[in-house]
């Protein structure tokens, strides 16, 4: 099977991505996006199906030929069939039911990645059939009339027609004039509780990296899921202390409260309808002041430095070490997992370069100015005292200075896509100065060879259509789980 080569990004041009909040204009557009998020979720129930039943055959019949686990050919399975398999397929847009084949494709090359261990994170199932009540309204468009009206209050879809942005699409419908950007593809969305709808456009933005303000100099970031949520350290120094975006405490004392409430309304009811939009403005309003937080913090940051550390967290180990439930809440509450990714693709905006410290790199434990190592430090010492010299030690303030001083080979595309960084340097002698030359390693292997998958940004994917070693179990409902 030979397949796509992926789509390269030209030089001088960056992928960049805008999502506005829209609202209705005429009352039948209400049921066109509801068709359109059906026929999605249909698309992919009846791919499934057919992958599915293509695997269960060979299994009783090798002669039977494979579905190849790619866009063309699910696609073509589906025009030969969709007169008889959805006779209203023309009531929507072909782009709905193109979306649904490419979200299962694109689960399948993930699950089997992962079961062959060339993906990381968690363990990924086999894909599962999506339910109504479950799955969220989404769909893609890649053709048809898409474009922004030049009111600057209005994005048009192909069939559903024009929709009233709540934001003024200016920044985006300016360079669409002028021929910097160019759409590539549209996603309206629907946020749970609520129904509120998005539109995120997907373009190609010309850009030429800028010039820091201080190409050579360099700062550590330092995070954590207290009040102090971020401490920098400077090139001249400083230390500079960011207190918690949203205290999520206070947050949660409300939720708890209108959870409450809601737990004694009626299921349906228009007060427990009441509770639900109560809880969703909740949680709206705290996502909004982190992910506010984290832009002013990395822009600032990216217009400032040449070069920026930051360290490599484990955020989901971190939550599971914390033990009880509210404090792996506050882990994901602070979202310093987000912070890192936004770096890394305005540190190529801006020409700057980010460096990803070791994940086992002892920042909190090694003393900046003498190299003196504190072994047993516990969560709650925010203060210790250096076994070496007898120094007090801040330890965010030491870890950032650690960080900010950190030196070692680091493969620049492995960074940027969340790649670990080189091994760990000694830190703390010659002046507290991270220095490569007290310790020796070999550079990484090439990244292709260490996944042994193809090169995901020029390369295909590799999707293969094996039944039991893959881990599906032929016959079982779509209930199933893995047998790994």
């Amino acid at each position: 099977m030979v397949g796509r080569h992926r789509f390269a990004v030209p030089d001088g041009w960056v992928t960049r991505a805008w999502r506005f909040e829209v609202e209705l204009t005429t009352p039948k557009q209400r049921s066109a996006v509801a068709q359109h998020f059906g026929a999605r979720r249909f698309a992919y129930n009846w791919a499934l199906a057919q992958v599915k039943g293509n695997l269960d055959a060979r299994t009783t019949d090798t002669t039977i030929p494979v579905l190849a686990w790619n866009l063309p050919a699910i696609r073509r399975e589906w025009n030969q069939v969709k007169h008889q398999a959805a006779p209203w397929w023309r009531e929507c847009s072909k782009e709905a039911y193109a979306s649904g084949i490419a979200d299962l494709v694109a689960a399948l090359h993930n699950w089997s990645e992962a079961k062959h261990g060339r993906r990381g994170g968690r363990r990924i199932g086999f894909p599962r059939f999506k339910a109504r009540r479950h799955s969220h309204g989404r769909v893609r468009f890649t053709t048809g009339a898409m474009r922004l009206e030049p009111d600057r209050r209005h994005i048009v879809l192909p069939v559903i027609g024009r929709l009233r942005s709540k934001e003024n699409t200016r920044p985006l419908e300016r360079l669409l004039a002028k021929g910097r950007a160019r759409i590539l593809s549209v996603t309206l969305s629907e946020q749970r509780p609520g129904g509120r709808l998005f539109v995120s456009v997907a373009t190609l933005v010309a850009h030429a990296p800028g010039i820091p303000d201080q190409p050579g100099a360099r700062c550590g970031i330092d995070l954590g899921i207290g009040q102090e949520w971020a401490v920098i350290a400077h090139h001249d120094d400083t230390i500079e202390r960011i207190a918690h975006p949203a205290q999520w405490s206070s947050v949660q004392q409300q939720r708890r409260r209108i959870a409450r409430q809601r737990s004694r309304r009626i299921v349906g009811s228009r007060g427990h309808r009441q509770a639900n939009a109560k809880l969703a403005a909740l949680d709206r309003r705290a996502a909004n002041l982190r992910r506010e937080a984290i832009h002013t913090l990395t822009t600032r940051l990216t217009r400032r430095y040449g070069t920026i550390v930051v360290e490599d967290l484990d955020v989901a180990a971190t939550a599971r070490g914390m033990g009880r439930r509210a404090f792996r809440r506050s882990v994901y509450q602070a979202g310093i997992g987000r912070v890192r990714p936004a770096l890394a693709y305005k540190c190529v905006w801006g020409g700057g370069v980010l460096v990803v410290a070791n994940r086992w790199f002892a920042s909190s434990k090694t003393h900046h100015s003498c190299g003196g190592s504190h072994t047993d430090l516990k969560l709650a010492e925010r203060v210790w005292s250096c076994p070496t010299c007898g120094q007090l030690v801040d330890r965010n303030a030491n870890a950032a200075r650690n960080l900010r001083d950190w030196t070692g080979l680091v493969d620049d595309w492995n960074v940027q896509r969340g790649g670990v960084a080189a091994p760990v340097p000694c830190v703390g002698d010659h002046g507290g100065q991270a220095h490569a030359s007290a310790w020796a390693c070999e550079a990484p292997e090439d990244h292709r060879e260490v996944a042994g998958a193809c090169d995901t940004r020029t390369d295909p994917p590799i999707l293969r259509a094996r039944n039991p070693e893959q881990g599906y179990q032929a016959g079982s409902s779509h209930r199933s789980f893995l047998s790994w």
